[in-house]
């Protein structure tokens, strides 16, 4: 019969300090998340435009409601009267605790060069020169200018990826689109010749998707603490950005 008790109190007292571990650890913070699933995150829904309207327009985002905010996206326009304007759309880590996921790459730059020749109605003779740069080749006779290496681009991600240590982070000031753009002719007059030399570049590679929904992955540590999140986003014309919600990790 003692022995009886005895067990009885043990498995007692096993409950009872299961139960409040439980209490006091309600969870486990995994060290990975799948977007779109909200389970143990705290979930955010903006559904709030950012469109540059005469001047830059941007908004903060708090994702782990510490009243700090965390990252700052902007839709901008930037050029001039000759060149014309560009928008553009970026994104900011406010804090060095902030970071975005990405990849490294090596951006190439290629030079390409064509002429046209055309006579005028009075004899005149106008040489179109075209010097154009651009990430990607243009043509068989490129050359390479330059080649910049282990640069960061943030990488786009789908409902159901996953987020975790084996994700490349990065705390920076990155653009998450922009538009190829052209400076107006250096003209040259030469007797009866014009030359008019165009410089042109191309901004079209590893450009963040548009006209759907995808996914930014956040990493947020503060001390031994690390959580990770996302935010869901759709950039359309470059620079009109939808910001749906963020989640990150309790």
């Amino acid at each position: 019969m003692l022995q009886k008790t005895t067990i009885i109190a043990i498995l007692l007292l096993l409950f009872i300090n299961a139960c409040k571990k439980e209490k006091d650890d309600p969870y486990i913070r995994h060290d990975t998340v799948e977007i779109g699933d909200y389970t143990n995150m705290s979930r955010r829904i903006y559904d709030t435009v950012i469109l540059y309207q005469g001047f830059p327009a941007s908004i903060d985002l708090d994702l782990d409601d510490d009243k700090i905010a965390d990252i700052r996206l902007i839709s901008i326009k930037w050029g001039s009267v000759g060149m014309g304007y560009h928008p553009r759309s970026e994104i900011y880590c406010l804090t060095d605790n902030v970071s975005v996921s990405g990849y490294y790459t090596s951006d190439t730059t290629f030079f390409s060069f064509d002429q046209s020749i055309n006579i005028g109605y009075d004899s005149t003779v106008n040489i179109n020169e075209f010097y154009r740069y651009s990430c990607h080749k243009i043509s068989d006779h490129d050359s390479i200018v330059n080649i910049k290496s282990n640069t960061f681009k943030v990488l786009p991600k789908r409902q159901h990826d996953i987020i975790n240590q084996l994700d490349v982070f990065k705390t920076d000031s990155l653009i998450l689109i922009d538009e190829s753009y052209g400076f107006p002719p250096n003209i040259i007059y030469k007797q009866d010749t014009i030359i008019y030399k165009y410089q042109i570049n191309y901004n079209d590679c590893n450009t963040f998707p548009q006209n759907g929904i995808s996914y930014l992955g956040i990493r947020i540590q503060i001390g031994n603490e690390t959580k990770y999140g996302w935010i869901k986003l759709s950039i359309i014309d470059k620079n009109k950005i939808i910001v749906f919600e963020t989640a990150i990790q309790k």
